[in-house]
């Protein structure tokens, strides 16, 4: 039932959906997330060289397939960190193509997009926000596959990479593998390795004059397991837990808990 699948993004720069397989033609879907995260500490951060954030972050995100081929969302997001009070954190929007899909017979599914986002500049002071600059531009690539039986997927498998710049400083390369299993109709749970490489020349991240993460050569690898009920008819709801297990000039240790709804609605 393709009105019941469901990705929950983890934690990263956005929450948009990246998983190569579409909703339903004509279909909105509205996805609101509250997420909490903490770090005891930022790998090779100084001025202070002790800094620790509890992070509260909520997510809006509508979604629209407008065509059979293509996909659009938009997205506003909201923070609360150490260092900063509520706040807009993010705002952007993402455009998809579906060039290949195996539902309808393809050998895999593959999607083509483009992402481009605006930081705040109050934002950019923080290092919880892990972004690159202010305006910042993504382009990026979905392949997966789906083992399906009578005609309902039992497991699929996809990868994504993303490759994005900001209005200054140097690009960053994000790549996500992912592994999902649905049972009884009802019950999906993920398992998702992710990155986040900014490919600057600092090593190092001056906390109290710190402006984004442009010029830094950071880098990190997270874990995570996500467990969504997938309803009949209003939606899904899922929860996530995510570890960073490794981190190079950026929190470390961090864990993001976080839960997300989605409503599919109609207009027509």
């Amino acid at each position: 039932m393709r009105t019941l699948l469901f990705l929950f993004f983890p934690l990263s720069l956005v929450a948009f959906v990246i998983d190569p397989w579409f909703n339903t033609l004509a279909e909105f879907q509205l996805r609101p997330a509250y997420s909490y995260r903490y770090y005891p500490s930022i790998d090779r951060g100084f001025n202070p060289s002790s800094y620790h954030s509890h992070d509260h972050l909520i997510d809006l995100n509508l979604g629209l397939r407008f065509l059979p081929n293509w996909e659009a969302q938009m997205e506003i997001d909201f923070s609360h960190t150490h260092k900063l009070s509520w706040g807009t954190q993010m705002v952007g929007s993402q455009v998809r193509y579906l060039l290949l899909d195996d539902v309808a017979g393809d050998p895999v599914s593959l999607t083509l997009g483009a992402q481009i986002y605006y930081v705040p500049t109050r934002n950019m002071r923080d290092v919880s926000s892990p972004y690159h600059a202010q305006g910042n531009l993504e382009l990026g690539a979905a392949i997966g596959k789906e083992i399906d039986h009578l005609y309902q997927w039992r497991y699929r498998f996809y990868g994504f990479l993303g490759v994005g710049t900001g209005n200054r400083g140097y690009p960053y390369v994000r790549p996500l593998l992912s592994a999902e299993m649905k049972y009884a109709l009802h019950h999906k749970f993920q398992l998702f390795a992710e990155s986040y490489i900014g490919l600057g020349g600092r090593g190092e991240v001056n906390v109290d004059r710190f402006t984004g993460y442009a010029k830094i050569q950071h880098r990190n690898i997270d874990l995570g397991l996500n467990y969504t009920y997938l309803f009949t008819i209003w939606g899904a709801l899922g929860v996530e837990y995510a570890y960073r297990v490794y981190a190079h000039a950026f929190p470390e240790h961090a864990s993001t808990f976080k839960v997300e709804y989605r409503l599919p609605f109609s207009l027509f």
